[in-house]
């Protein structure tokens, strides 16, 4: 077996980055996924490139002005799936950040920007931000602050991204486990993986592999690094993960965004526009790392929270149901401290062959894909890394609404789905329209079984399956709605 350069364990944002930009400098790849792409964080974030105007507030100044060059950089690559939004930041009387604090962050923020940034902030009277968004909390409203950042597509951006690393050669592999690994000939490693579908076993032998698997990266590297040196003691977690949920509406505003800060705890709180919808978000919830089965579902409690603090924003849309929650894990880099101050800055750590990609964020995906690139090339001892990234467009999806046999032909051969759930809520807007995709769900069940040649059996085990979830997220949002 020809070893391959690179062996991926991890099809988020960040391992799918590695991937494509590793291609992109000629070394062949593998990337493996236990489950489907962006199926953990990458597809479960607040639908925003930005830079991070909290991370101001503890100095993170780095990390603002890197996110914010690349929210430029992906919005001119992906202008199908990303695009400017203008967001609100209501001044309220009593509030704990006073207005003139919010509007240096405001100019900070352009300017960190330089050259990318988007259209400038602005302030304004409550009467005219009630003008601009009349369903906002009047009471005790002093003004508003105006800025702009960028609402994308996450999954459908870490779908454009595999599309293009598929393109360069590399070989994506979805529901397949990483379950060991052995030293092979040279400095090699053999990667033993199990098709949790098929059930067949998949191996690759690597020059090297890349570790980026999220919240998980603590619990593959110790797999990894057992299978290797069987004795070795567990290595402490390098993550502090945290669980962030979201709850998804019909469209909340007239156009804009709003940031606040929560009157419970004054965590910054969104409101994203979000295509016809609304995305309303997040929470902070410590888990351990490795995270325990279950970690990552939104608990009633989370629910509950975001829905009194956005009736507190919006008192309209207390008695508005949600449509769907979300939840991830964030894999934060392990510190002391509170988790609102935790850095979002990422970490490499290299045991021998093995490359472990820690932290970070969704919008410096392609400079966590740099660095790593840089150190893997490095240990491949070829020239002196020269890894730069440049601003080609990603591919764009396909217009397949209302087309069954065209959505799914599309998800199954172009982009990397293998079952019912993948299509419905990761490679189209289906899991957001009023019946959450039920009435679609058995022609697309149909169609898939033609492509994948799937038995009449396992045709009704993927349609169970994906009503059982909706039945599962539908009891969480009702107990939430029950509760005080």
């Amino acid at each position: 077996m020809t070893p391959l350069d690179v062996v991926v364990v991890g099809a988020g944002i960040t391992g799918l980055g590695v991937a494509r930009l590793a291609a992109r400098h000629g070394l062949s790849v593998a990337v493996l996924e236990r489950g489907d792409l962006a199926s953990g964080a990458s597809g479960s974030t607040s639908h925003m490139l930005h830079g991070g105007l909290r991370y101001l507030e503890h100095g993170h100044f780095g990390l603002v002005r890197e996110s914010l060059r690349e929210r430029c950089a992906l919005a001119h690559m992906a202008p199908q799936l990303a695009h400017p939004a203008r967001f609100l930041v209501p001044f309220y009387r009593g509030d704990r950040r006073a207005p003139w604090m919010v509007r240096l962050g405001l100019a900070a923020y352009d300017a960190f920007a330089g050259r990318a940034g988007l259209a400038p902030h602005a302030a304004v009277r409550a009467k005219e931000a009630l003008a601009l968004e009349p369903d906002l909390e009047s009471a005790e409203l002093l003004g508003a602050g105006l800025y702009s950042d960028v609402v994308m597509d996450d999954v459908g951006l870490a779908v454009a991204v595999a599309r293009d690393a598929m393109a360069r050669g590399v070989s994506i592999s979805t529901y397949t486990e990483v379950i060991a690994a052995r030293p092979a000939q040279g400095d090699a490693v053999e990667i033993i993986a199990r098709d949790r579908l098929e059930g067949r076993e998949v191996r690759h032998v690597a020059r090297c592999v890349v570790n980026a698997c999220g919240a998980w990266s603590d619990r593959t590297r110790a797999t990894l690094l057992r299978s290797l040196h069987p004795g070795t003691p567990d290595h402490a977690p390098l993550l502090r993960p945290t669980r962030g949920t979201h709850l998804v509406f019909p469209r909340l505003t007239r156009g804009h965004g709003i940031l606040l800060f929560a009157r419970s705890d004054g965590r910054v709180f969104f409101v994203v526009p979000f295509g016809e919808h609304a995305l309303v978000g997040t929470t902070e919830v410590e888990v351990a790392s490795p995270p325990e089965d279950g970690a990552g579902r939104p608990a009633v409690d989370e629910v509950r929270y975001l829905r009194a603090e956005l009736r507190r924003a919006l008192p309209g849309a207390a008695e508005t149901p949600a449509l769907a929650v979300t939840a991830g894990l964030r894999p934060l880099l392990a510190a002391g401290g509170g988790l609102s101050a935790a850095s979002r800055e990422h970490r490499i750590v290299q045991d021998g062959p093995i490359f472990t990609l820690v932290g970070g964020k969704y919008t410096t995906f392609r400079v966590m894909a740099r660095d790593l690139v840089t150190a893997v090339v490095r240990w491949l001892r070829r020239a002196e890394p020269n890894v730069r990234d440049d601003e080609q467009p990603l591919p764009a999806p396909p217009a397949t609404e209302g087309d069954p046999e065209a959505l799914v032909e599309y998800a199954v051969k172009r982009a990397f789905a293998r079952r019912l759930d993948d299509v419905v809520r990761r490679r189209s807007r289906l899991w957001l329209t009023p019946d959450r995709g039920r009435i679609a769900a058995p022609a697309l069940a149909a169609a898939m079984a033609r492509h994948l040649d799937w038995s009449p059996e396992r045709a009704r085990e993927e349609l169970e399956a994906f009503h059982a979830g909706l039945e599962r997220e539908d009891r969480i949002l009702d107990a939430a709605r029950a509760g005080p």
